[in-house]
Parts: structure tokens; sequence; C-alpha cells
């Protein structure tokens, strides 16, 4: 059972940062700061990072071709990615976000997905074959991508839930609720999430339209629910609160 999550200044929730976007030109993060590589000493870990192939993805462009390989393994080094799945109304729905570390994948020769770009990102695709090499020589890998896939798993059934909703705006609050408990950001205010959607990608995420997404906030906006300023979305403390006590009754 999760705990609930508290302002500045004690614990922060699962998957919350308090960290500050840094300064300066941008590099590509370690994947020390990811579960991929957990209980991996860091020489190994250095070693992997150098080994592995960078393809940059840039915000808006089409997914390059080496990113939508049969079976392979890919690991995003740096942005923000969004997987994508049609629905059976013609309509794309936003099945995934993926941060640093995260992963996706094609291995078995599954399907490759459809994606989005929504930051400037890098990607490091692994073969199949290579990712058996890899294993052999750092077995704890592949028990931490057990774990990651395990993760999306579970985010996929959350994400099954949150569209069977009927209301877009119950869709949209428990959407943005998902993104704040596994990456947002603690605030004097609430949890900020740290992504900037438009109102279509939005509809991405919960399957509707874009109208139906900015009627929707507007409504969330005047229960005081929700906080937009500039696309950034902040959810107040005490409905960040009043959501987790709700689940913690039910899981009672």
């Amino acid at each position: 059972m999760r705990s609930a999550p508290t302002p500045p200044g004690g614990p922060l929730p699962r998957g919350h940062s308090s960290a500050s976007p840094a300064h300066g030109s941008p590099r590509l993060p370690s994947l020390a700061h990811s579960g991929l590589v957990d209980h991996i000493p860091q020489e190994d870990v250095e070693r992997l990072e150098r080994s592995l192939p960078l393809v940059p993805w840039q915000r808006g462009e089409d997914m390059p071709a080496p990113l939508r390989l049969d079976d392979h393994l890919y690991v995003v080094r740096a942005g923000m990615l969004a997987l994508l799945e049609p629905a059976s109304n013609d309509h794309m729905v936003m099945t995934a976000l993926l941060e640093t570390g995260a992963i996706y994948s094609t291995l078995g020769n599954a399907r490759p997905p459809q994606g989005l770009a929504l930051e400037d990102s890098v990607v490091s695709p692994i073969s199949g074959e290579a990712l058996e090499a890899l294993i052999a020589k750092l077995p704890r890998l592949g028990r931490n991508l057990a774990e990651a896939l395990s993760d999306r798993v579970a985010m996929l059934r959350e994400t099954v839930a949150i569209v069977s909703e009927m209301r877009v705006e119950d869709r949209l609050a428990a959407r943005m609720h998902q993104l704040a408990e596994r990456s947002g950001v603690a605030t004097r205010d609430g949890v900020k999430l740290r992504l900037a959607l438009t109102h279509s990608q939005w509809g991405l995420a919960i399957g509707a339209s874009r109208e139906a997404v900015t009627s929707a906030f507007g409504r969330l906006r005047a229960r005081g629910l929700v906080s937009v300023v500039d696309r950034e979305v902040t959810i107040p403390w005490e409905v960040v609160r009043a959501r987790q006590d709700e689940r913690e009754r039910r899981d009672a």
C-alpha cells in the first residue's frame, strides 16, 4: 500500500523528484539513475553505456527506422517518448510515456509500436543477439529487464482501467494522477507533472478528442482539482491526499 504524499520538507511519493531542471548544455544522463542497472557495478555500467549505439529522435519527427527494427530492445537514454496504439474507433491511444531509462521492445518479433517524441530524445537499440551476450556477462541485467517489463505491464493495466472510464474528465484526472505518482515533481502548491502536453496529446493519452479534453480541463479547473499554467499541470496537495486516501480505503 502506498504511503500518502507529503509536501516539500518531507518524503516524496514514489516516483517523484524534487530536483530542478539543470541549466546549461544538455548531456546524456547516466543509466546509473535508472533501475535498469540496479546492483550492477559502476565500472560495468560505464562500459555498457560506452558500448550502446545512440539514435537521436527529434521532437515532432517520425520514428527513425533504427528504432522500429524486429527483435530488438530499446532503451531511452534521454528525452521523453510516447507509445501509441490504434483503438477500435480508429483513434490513437497513448499506451505509455517513456522517460530516461525506460524501455520498449520488439523481442520475439513483436510488432513495433508507433511512437511520438515529446522532447528531443536519444534511444539505444540493442539486438536480441547482443542482449543475450550482455545478459551472459551481466546476469543481473536480465532480472532488471524483467522487473522493468513487469512495471510496464502494471502500467498498461492501469491505463486500460483509465480509458474505460465513461466521462472524459474522469479519464483525464486518472491519467494525470497516474503520471504524477510515477514521475511528478513536488512543489509548494502540489505535484507538478514533468511534461507539457497539448490538448491533442492529452487526447491521445485518454482516447478523446482535443475539444473534449479542453472542456474536461475547464471542468477540473473549476472544481479546483488541477491548476494549469502554460501547459504545466499541477495537482494540489489536498487533491493528491484525497485520491491517496480513496485508494487506500479501496485496497483495505
